[in-house]
């Protein structure tokens, strides 16, 4: 069961690259070509910025409803950017490094941790497997309702509130391009920065499964038997398996430290824009609740999965620190307080201009969005 949950999620994950590096199309013999598939989706994206920039400044009247969106709209490609060349290009290697870590702790036979790893790997990449799938339904969800309810007010002619220049109203190609270039645009905007989520989301939950084996082994030593007995062994299982974890750990904040901060950044700009367009037309009240609930979800998935690493430590250090360290020997109990100063400082995902991602960053941002949105409308109005 185990294993198929963990072959899940590397397939989700492979998936993802295949899809947005293009490299379901079939190779040639030109090297070149091949080459050339990996930027088909930066292409897609800098066409899209055109029109909306070409729409902000010779297609637009409302600068109300419509400005907001464009500006979504601009810095959600700008994440788009961010992620292809953060995620797809500069740490593919890393992220399937990863994931060959992982297939260790999975057949791992190690003594007195095996079993235990397990046991909560199977926990967190079914959890992992779920949270992805309610996330992407719902983001989906709300990508359909907003494409349609943008059908309506723009006639049937655009999906993203922009048309594409160059094409004449009174052409056969107006509405068919128009239409089928929006929707694939926004699509291919909306779940790449979904999947790339799920993506972050599935690492640090392997992660936690390994902090929860750790804590679980720890507390073993609860009883005066077994910290006598077993001590010296538990104790150096855990070192081992705790320092490696923390470099693997190391690599994968190192790799979000970038990706954190471009996302956060543009997801309170467009949550900004988002909470202004509450101060628009009635009639788009039920769409932007739904977009509201979009952004604020993409939020809380990066801010509650940096919460999670961090609580995960510091779960392991107080499970550590509640042993029975006094029945050991002399030399154990130097080593046990080694690791436990060690073990003080917690494991968390940091970030330029936002510190340590946690729920209380969330919470910030919010706030953020919530002021600069009233200080825009004041300003606009």
């Amino acid at each position: 069961m185990l294993e198929e949950q963990h072959n899940r999620v590397k397939k989700f994950i492979s998936t993802y690259y295949k899809i947005w590096l293009c490299e379901f199309i079939p190779e040639c013999r030109w090297e070149i070509l091949n080459k050339a598939r990996n930027v088909i989706y930066p292409i897609n994206l800098t066409f899209g910025i055109y029109c909306m920039l070409w729409h902000f400044f010779f297609q637009m009247n409302d600068y109300g409803y419509d400005l907001a969106l464009t500006v979504i709209y601009f810095f959600g490609s700008y994440q788009c950017y961010m992620v292809y060349f953060e995620i797809m290009i500069i740490r593919r290697e890393k992220i399937f490094g990863m994931l060959e870590f992982f297939d260790g702790f999975i057949t791992s036979t190690e003594a007195w941790i095996s079993d235990i790893r397990k046991k909560h790997l199977l926990v967190n990449t079914r959890l992992g497997l779920q949270w992805t799938r309610i996330f992407l339904l719902f983001i989906t969800f709300v990508g359909v309702s907003v494409t349609v309810f943008h059908m309506f007010i723009t006639n049937y002619t655009a999906p993203m509130l922009f048309i594409i220049p160059g094409i004449p109203e009174d052409s056969w190609f107006f509405y068919p391009v128009n239409i089928i270039y929006g929707i694939f645009l926004y699509f291919s905007i909306l779940i790449y920065i979904t999947a790339a989520d799920a993506v972050v989301m599935i690492m640090v939950l392997y992660f936690r499964s390994e902090f929860n084996s750790l804590s679980e082994l720890s507390s073993q030593m609860d009883d005066p038997v077994m910290a006598k007995k077993l001590g010296p062994y538990i104790l150096k299982t855990l070192y081992k398996n705790h320092n490696v974890a923390l470099v693997k750990i190391k690599e994968l904040t190192q790799s979000f430290w970038h990706l954190y901060f471009h996302k956060l950044f543009a997801m309170m700009i467009y949550l900004c824009c988002t909470l202004y367009i509450f101060q628009s037309l009635t009639s788009t009240i039920f769409v932007a609740v739904l977009i509201v609930g979009a952004m604020t979800s993409q939020i809380f998935i990066l801010c509650f999965f940096g919460q999670v690493i961090k609580n995960s430590s510091e779960g392991f250090y107080e499970a550590f620190y509640l042993t029975k360290w006094y029945e050991m020997n002399l030399s154990e109990q130097k080593t046990y307080l080694i690791m436990l100063m060690n073990l003080q400082k917690d494991v968390t995902i940091e970030t330029f201009g936002f510190g340590s991602i946690s729920i209380y960053t969330f919470v910030q941002i919010c706030k953020a969005a919530g002021t600069y949105a009233a200080v825009l409308y004041t300003v606009l109005n």
